[in-house]
């Protein structure tokens, strides 16, 4: 007889019941009565209640040992607050657009490293909560987005808190007030709540409003959306969307349902059904879904069918989807909102360092090495040094490698044969497990049946580590099916048993409890890191292999990595030559390429000199200008140096802006000296970015011209260094304070905008004190807008998708001036066509970069007409929105040539 599990639980509670009607009834049965509906209440709440706990206990302990370094130590005592950039705002007639000084830094996703260094807006895991439901976070591979969902989810379980930076203002003003008597001091404390309320009460008479303290107590002590939803993480390859067993789905949260069965244990797999249904239902869930473009290309179309289900089925919960940094249309076409991952910067880096060596004594133990010390600081500089352009991964790696001490080679392939060994696959065992990986890129997941087919995995994997060496949580459990309730193995526990009995089954099985592999249902597969399966898979890649892996978006990575062992100049060579795509891809794609290669290959200097001309050269596209910048400092080469240098004493101002970030970017000293002079360039843009650039290059020489620039430079460049020190919380924070309490009014004003980056204890009371008392109504005025983002957030919400067509409100103007309305979305777009073809410039700029930013791509052919415009800013509006289209298709579009 099959054991039912519903059965046996209404059983038990039945018992339950029946026990306590007994025991109450020996005092009096009318109180039992009375007391009957809401005994079965707590009763249910209680099961609720442990059911919850249980998901979340086995929760937080995948989300604390899935990570990189999972084996040895937990999440959130490595963990450095992930963030997050927005798409690009809507083009607009917009009249602020000097406000936003970060304007002159390009964003470009696929080639992050050029805008990592500076102190663009970024987002919080709680400011993602304030816009739509519905967010694509989406980033390179090894950028971390696993590791921020799992982030995500264990701040919504208040697991984890992110502190601020040291910051040397606050602790003087902490021991001043230290020192003084204890009644002085409860004065100070008085006078600071104090003068918060008066701000409160001066903004809201501003506003025309009446200030309630009541009112504005209950706004504070509002918990965060995500602290207010039960956080859901999945993998989609857990989803097996091409398993048989499903079959037609009438409901998709069946398959979550079966998905975090089996990745929880057997009797939280029993129990969390009902709770997971109902939460659902309520809109009470925050799911976390990784690994869309870790799915083979066949599986993709179901994972959207099931994501379009989901929205539909269940839209008042909230979704965040991983995805990639191009390709994403299929993903926002369903209606999630686009935000990028941000790449580590320097003080991300910092406290990366600093976290892993305040835990590195217990996670070294755990790794074996029983007479471990904390990381000098000689070792913590070295984690740091030359940090720039790299991926949050290999910025991990570098750091778990320099403190082990246990790197053999330098560089990339070094800390990843470190992280290979100290999973227990050694040297001679590399080449046995590259064609696994190869395998993995190829067709997306490695099983048993097709390493039988192919001969892969032969050879018994020995020295698999004991349990006392790397400790394996106990998460996975066979899924149990919430419909039938049996106990026992499911088909993927048969298969996993009956693989066991073959050679390729046992490699897997050890691989994976060495912490190397991520099995997933169906009994499938993958690398722990795709930059791990990257290196791996580079090894097995062979000249004459390289041309067939080009346009594959899975390989890319990994023609990166075989730089290091592939001649490849023929390869490069003949790139260059080639007929260019719309974004020049053929060589902007080669440059990550350099990031690996050996110095001495013959292709590096005139691949350098090509993006350099890119960069450079008469009659360019903006757009191709900024992805060539980026792409210099995707190669982590000294000698792009020479091409920035190049780019500076430019007479376009648009190559002397990317010149100047380029080279604040590479960080090195040199590059201050072409930087200094452009402080008082013409053209505001590029005084911008060498300001930027000096900040992002950090020496005293650089600082020292930054505080001459804050205290006489113009208005916009005394923000702007405001704003970059701000990111320097060592040095810049003094300086920020000393401008807040300057005589010089352009500086307490330009102080107000550094003030609000900052947000500690004695920035935010510089800004009330600035709000409430200072005597110029033009620092007020910054003060009081600061005041108003702290206190109600930002005026535009930057994870609120693009408008419909139909209401935009500069082209419903438009219309109106040609006697025309717009009344449906069809008619807009006409409209917008309309306008690219007989606006004026300005016009045509907006309807181009509208088109592209809505991604009508239809109406392609007009965009590339455009291509042709007497203008060089409607020519400039069109290539960008075109790039648009590459960049959320992920397919090449053809040259505008």
């Amino acid at each position: 007889m099959e054991f039912n599990g519903q059965n046996f639980a209404a059983g038990l509670l039945a018992g339950w019941l029946s026990a306590y009607v007994i025991y109450r009834s020996r005092h009096q049965l009318k109180a039992l009565r009375e007391a009957a509906g809401q005994s079965a209440q707590n009763v249910q709440k209680s099961a609720t209640r442990s059911a919850d706990s249980r998901y979340i206990s086995d929760l937080i302990e995948r989300c604390e040992t899935s990570h990189l370094a999972g084996q040895f130590t937990k999440l959130s005592s490595v963990l450095v607050e992930p963030r997050f950039l927005p798409a690009p705002e809507f083009a607009s007639p917009s009249e602020d657009l000097a406000y936003n000084i970060y304007r002159v830094v390009p964003t470009i996703h696929d080639h992050p490293y050029l805008h990592a260094p500076y102190q663009v807006q970024t987002l919080s895991i709680n400011d993602l909560a304030l816009g739509d439901h519905a967010i694509a976070l989406l980033g390179l591979p090894g950028s971390g987005r696993s590791t921020a969902l799992q982030a995500i989810a264990l701040h919504a379980l208040n697991k984890i808190r992110f502190e601020p930076p040291p910051d040397k203002v606050q602790a003087k003003l902490d021991a001043a007030e230290a020192a003084l008597a204890e009644k002085e001091r409860a004065v100070r404390i008085k006078e600071r709540v104090l003068i918060e309320q008066k701000a409160k009460e001066r903004l809201a008479n501003e506003q025309g409003e009446n200030y309630e303290a009541a009112a504005d107590e209950q706004v504070k002590n509002i918990i965060p959306l995500f602290r207010r939803l039960m956080p859901l993480y999945l993998h989609l390859s857990d989803l097996h969307l091409q398993s048989p067993e499903h079959g037609q789905e009438a409901d998709p949260a069946e398959l979550i349902v079966r998905a975090v069965q089996h990745t929880v244990r057997r009797v939280t797999a029993s129990t969390i059904p009902r709770q997971l249904y109902s939460r659902l239902n309520k809109g009470q869930v925050l799911l976390l879904i990784d690994g869309y473009d870790d799915l083979p290309e066949a599986e993709r179309p179901a994972a959207l069918a099931w994501l379009q289900g989901m929205l539909q089925e269940y839209k008042h919960n909230f979704f965040i989807v991983v995805g990639p940094a191009e390709g994403y249309g299929s993903l926002t076409n369903l209606g999630f909102t686009p935000v990028f991952m941000r790449p580590w910067s320097d003080l991300d880096l910092e406290r990366g360092t600093e976290r892993w060596a305040e835990g590195w004594v217990q996670t070294a133990r755990k790794m074996g090495n029983r007479r471990a010390s904390k990381p000098t600081e000689e070792q913590m500089a070295i984690a740091r040094k030359n940090g720039r352009a790299l991926s949050t991964v290999e910025a991990t790696l570098k750091i778990w490698g320099t403190y082990a001490d246990d790197t053999e080679t330098i560089g990339a392939e070094g800390w990843i044969r470190a992280y290979l060994k100290r999973h227990k696959v050694t040297a001679e065992l590399i080449q046995q497990i590259a064609p696994l990986a190869a395998l993995q890129l190829d067709e997306g997941y490695i099983t048993v049946v097709r390493l039988q087919a192919l001969a892969l995995g032969t050879t018994e994997l020995g020295g698999a580590p004991t349990d006392d060496a790397i400790p394996e949580p106990e998460l996975e459990a066979p899924p149990v099916a919430p419909a039938k309730g049996k106990r026992g193995k499911s088909k993927d526990g048969e298969a996993e048993d009956e693989a066991e009995t073959t050679v390729q089954g046992r490699l897997l099985t050890t691989l994976k409890r060495s912490g190397v592999l991520f099995h997933w249902k169906g009994n499938r597969y993958t690398f722990r890191s795709p930059i791990i399966a990257a290196y791996l898979a580079s090894l097995t890649l062979k000249p004459e292999d390289v041309p067939a892996k080009l346009n594959s978006p899975a390989w890319q990575p990994a023609l990166a990595f075989s730089a290091l062992h592939v001649k490849l100049d023929r390869i490069v060579a003949e790139r260059m030559k080639a007929t260019p795509d719309l974004l020049n891809d053929n060589v902007i794609d080669m440059a990550r390429w350099l990031a690996y290669a050996p110095p001495d290959v013959q292709w590096r200097g005139p691949l350098i000199k090509q993006l350099g001309t890119m960069l450079t050269q008469l009659n360019q596209y903006p757009h191709t200008r900024e992805r060539a910048a980026a792409a210099l400092i995707d190669g982590r080469d000294r000698n792009t140096l020479v091409a920035f240098r190049l780019a500076v004493r430019s007479a376009d101002p648009t190559v002397r802006r990317l010149g100047c970030l380029g080279l604040g970017a590479l960080a090195e000293p040199e590059g201050q000296k072409d930087l200094l002079p452009l402080l008082n360039d013409q053209e505001e843009d590029v005084q911008l970015s060498a300001g930027m650039g000096l900040g992002a290059i950090g020496t005293e020489e650089a600082l020292s011209a930054m505080v001459e620039a804050f205290v006489a430079g113009t208005e916009p460049l005394r923000r702007a260094m405001a704003e970059a020190f701000a990111a320097l919380p060592h040095d810049g924070y003094e300086i920020i304070y000393e401008g807040a309490n300057s005589d010089d009014m352009l500086l307490r004003r330009a102080a107000i905008f550094g003030l609000r980056r900052i947000r500690t204890t004695w920035a935010l009371i510089a800004i009330y004190r600035a709000f409430l008392e200072d005597e110029q109504w033009y620092v007020r005025s910054a003060a009081q807008e600061a005041f108003q983002e702290i206190q109600y957030g930002k005026v535009t919400n930057p994870t609120v998708g693009y408008p419909s067509p139909e209401t935009i409100e500069w082209l419903q103007e438009w219309a109106a001036e040609k006697g025309e309305q717009i009344q449906t979305s069809d008619a807009a777009i006409q409209m917008l066509l309309r306008a690219l073809q007989e606006g004026e410039p300005g016009i045509k700029q907006l309807a181009a970069l509208d088109l592209g930013q809505l991604g009508f791509v239809t109406n392609i052919k007009a965009l590339y007409t455009a291509l042709r415009d007497g203008r060089d800013d409607v020519r400039g509006a069109a290539h960008r929105a075109l790039a648009y289209f590459q960049q959320t298709l992920g397919e090449k579009l053809p040259s505008a040539i």
